[in-house]
C-alpha cells in the first residue's frame, strides 16, 4: 500500500497575512521506499491549501501534518475525496489556537479548524500517544501509523515530508524564488 505524508515548508513571519508562499509538499512510500514527490505552493495563512493538496500526488493514504499548513492556511476535511489521517504527535492548545484565529481571521477557518482539533481520537501506539482526526477506521491507523513509526512518534512518511519541504523552502527562499 502506498502511504504519503504531507507537510509545508519553512516561511519567515514577515510571510504571515498572504504576505509570501511555502510549499506544500507529499511525499508517497512504498513501504519504507520513496517512490514519489510532490509539491505546490501555498499561500502563508490563505486558504487554498485544500485545494492544492488535492492536486498533490498522494498514496492510498495520506498522513496530513495537523489541519493547517502555512501558518493558518488550512484543509476542510469535508472536501477531501481521498483517506487521510490528521496527525498530532500532542494535542494542540485549543485555547491558544481560538485566540490566534479570533484575532487575525473572520472567515470560516475557526470553525473548520476548531472542529477537527476539539474532535480528535487520541490512540496509544507503540511509540507512545498520538491524537488523529481520519476518515477511515480507527484499526487501519494504528496499524499504518505503526508501520511507519521506526524511530519516534512521527511516522516516517510525516518526517520526511518534513525535512523535504523545510529544506526546499529555505532553498527557494535564499535564491529569491518565493
Amino acid at each position: 500500500m502506498l502511504v504519503s505524508g504531507v507537510d509545508d515548508g519553512y516561511f519567515p513571519l514577515k510571510y504571515k497575512g498572504r504576505k509570501g508562499k511555502t510549499v506544500l509538499m507529499s511525499v508517497v512510500f512504498d513501504n519504507y521506499e520513496i517512490v514519489d514527490i510532490d509539491f505546490d505552493f501555498i499561500y502563508v495563512d490563505g486558504e487554498e491549501a485544500g485545494d492544492v493538496l488535492r492536486t498533490l500526488k498522494k498514496g492510498e493514504i495520506s498522513i496530513l501534518d495537523g489541519v493547517t499548513f502555512g501558518g493558518f492556511n488550512y484543509v476542510n476535511p469535508f472536501e477531501l475525496d481521498f483517506k487521510y489521517i490528521i496527525f498530532y504527535s500532542s494535542k494542540p492548545n485549543l485555547k491558544r489556537v481560538s485566540e490566534a484565529l479570533s484575532k487575525h481571521f473572520n472567515d470560516s477557518r475557526k470553525d473548520v479548524i476548531l472542529n477537527v482539533m476539539n474532535n480528535l481520537t487520541r490512540l496509544t501506539t507503540k511509540r507512545g500517544d498520538i491524537y488523529v482526526y481520519s476518515n477511515i477506521e480507527t484499526k487501519e491507523v494504528v496499524e499504518v501509523i505503526e508501520k511507519y513509526q521506526v524511530f519516534d512518534k512521527l511516522p516516517e512518511p510525516l518526517k520526511t515530508a518534513h525535512e523535504l519541504s523545510s529544506s526546499l523552502s529555505r532553498f527557494l527562499l535564499s535564491k529569491n524564488l518565493i
